[in-house]
């Protein structure tokens, strides 16, 4: 789909030029200003894009070349110099010197604009300040003129660049339009690139992991898959730059995009590898977690402190890549620069105002290293009863026994007071109360106790006890205690023992020492 696409592009890119094909700026007029080199880089470079190299060719120091030769070779010798210099300078005649002197630092009479290398060694571009008709003059250097054939020859057009058809040698936005076509033609090609080499490696990979017993690095080739086409194919691409010919200008803006692409690609993978770390760590923690159940209290612990790290590494992990990407570009390097120097009353506005978020963040990061409360912890918060299911690095969800979800903000479990019903152990006690008659014989009740107790699935073995806990006018008052694995068994099980109880209190002597009313008579001798 996407190379389809960019070849519909790049055929409108082609009827575009075909209509507008012979647009040329118009011959500059009047004097060249050669007064300083800052003006007189400029008015070569203007006169190479307006196609006018006659007029280029006054700004070379053309003094070495025979006079009879200086008329046809001129040109030349400034079209190949324009092409070294595109294609290896970033130039930007504002960062060179205004005055008629120049910069002293480099010498008297002499102005270096740039280094470019030829075999292996720098070669400096430089003007120099020679008479002519009377006057001082900045010029390109007979020096750098005397080296612009070997330049051309190791930088200058490659194959391609000589092949293309005219038609589409007309500028648009700083390149020519084959040039535009052909970084188009690129990214499909690096985009198919990515996405066969990737299915090849992860093929082979798959291979070789599938005989090992481990698991975890199935996993990680499977994460790694995706990302990995994105890096191969911004390899392919980088690669497939060389033959377009691209400006130095145009090289750097595609190098700083690329690379803000690696390292976005390479925060991803970090971020993915992070995930299946995590995911390792959680799965033996409940592996080798004691007990029926993985979320006993040391694997629970170790399952929140895995989670709020990994996202804390996360976000951690993203913003760094952000600033790295956005150090790449000047512009924005220098904006943030000014912002931190000038933050001032701005910057104590914005600590005020993100103060909650940031409470939250620290709550978070404080909550995964004390861990009151963890995943899977069964806790009683805003009077609602739920277990943990998610903590994040600003909130909470208690799944509530309903199966609502309750979200409660971090710091609500750093200031405020709550029940954690597993905080060391699952196990808990519940009680059971009945009231019956005075003449309940409670030994009758232990004993019909111990044996719904004996078989019963939900009881732990731990705790069964009967208490008279307190003697009203006409009941007595009986609390029978109980012990379970966990909350919801102890619901369970309370429930069940209180139901079985009253059936036997029902049943038990004809139900006679259920709760009554006793009425005592009392005969009056006048009164039959």
């Amino acid at each position: 789909m996407l190379p389809r696409r960019l070849a519909l592009l790049a055929a409108f890119v082609i009827a575009w030029v075909l209509g507008t094909r012979g647009a040329r700026a118009d011959e500059i007029t009047g004097p060249l200003d050669r007064s300083t080199p800052r003006r007189a880089v400029a008015a070569f470079l203007e006169a190479v894009k307006a196609g006018d190299e006659k007029r280029a060719a006054e700004l070379l120091d053309l003094r070495q070349i025979p006079p009879s030769q200086r008329v046809a070779r001129g040109p030349a010798l400034a079209r190949m110099l324009h092409e070294v210099v595109d294609r290896t300078l970033v130039l930007e005649p504002a960062q060179l010197s205004d005055e008629p002197a120049g910069r002293p630092e480099d010498g008297p009479s002499a102005e270096r604009i740039g280094v470019v290398r030829s075999d292996g060694a720098d070669v400096p571009i430089t003007l120099a300040r020679v008479a002519a008709g009377g006057d001082q003059v900045w010029v390109f250097s007979a020096t750098t003129v005397a080296r612009v054939p070997k330049l051309h020859e190791e930088h200058g057009a490659g194959w391609l660049e000589l092949h293309v058809p005219k038609a589409l040698r007309v500028e648009l936005w700083t390149l020519e339009a084959w040039q535009w076509i052909g970084l188009l033609v690129a990214l499909a090609i690096a985009v198919a690139l990515g996405r066969s080499l990737a299915w090849v490696l992860w093929r082979l990979g798959k291979t070789i992991v599938d005989r090992t017993p481990p698991k975890w690095d199935d996993e990680l080739l499977d994460h790694l898959r995706t990302p990995g086409r994105f890096v191969l194919a911004v390899v392919a691409f980088r690669a497939l730059l060389e033959p377009l010919g691209l400006s130095a200008v145009s090289v750097l803006v595609a190098s700083r995009l690329l690379g803000s692409v690696t390292i976005i690609v390479s925060a991803w993978i970090v971020i993915r590898v992070v995930a299946v770390l995590s995911k390792i760590i959680e799965q033996r923690a409940a592996e080798t977690a004691p007990g029926e159940s993985s979320f006993d209290v040391r694997s629970r612990g170790l399952t929140t402190q895995v989670r709020v790290l990994r996202r804390v590494v996360n976000i951690a992990i993203s913003i760094l890549a952000a600033a790295l990407v956005l150090l790449q570009f000047e512009v924005v390097r220098n904006v943030g620069l000014s912002l931190l120097a000038s933050a001032g009353l701005a910057g104590v506005v914005l600590g005020f105002a993100a103060q909650r978020t940031i409470g939250s963040l620290i709550a978070g990061i404080q909550l995964s290293a004390t861990q009151p409360i963890r995943i899977g912890d069964e806790v009683v918060v805003e009077k609602e009863w739920g277990v943990i299911e998610e903590i994040t690095l600003t909130f909470v969800v208690v799944k509530i026994w309903d199966e609502r979800r309750l979200v409660v903000p971090m710091t609500r479990f750093l200031e405020q007071p709550f029940e954690n019903w597993t905080k060391t152990s699952s196990a808990l006690h519940g009680t059971v109360f009945l009231h019956a008659d005075w003449t309940l014989p409670v030994d009758a009740l232990r004993r019909e106790l111990d044996r719904i107790l004996t078989a019963h699935p939900e009881w732990d073995g731990r705790t069964k006890k009967v208490h008279v806990t307190d003697s009203k006018e006409r009941t007595l008052e009986v609390r029978v205690l109980v012990s379970a694995k966990s909350a919801g068994r102890l619901w369970d099980l309370r429930t069940n023992v209180r139901e079985r109880l009253v059936a036997w209190l029902t049943t038990f002597e004809d139900g006679k020492h259920l709760p009554r009313v006793r009425v005592d008579g009392v005969h009056d001798a006048g009164h039959p």
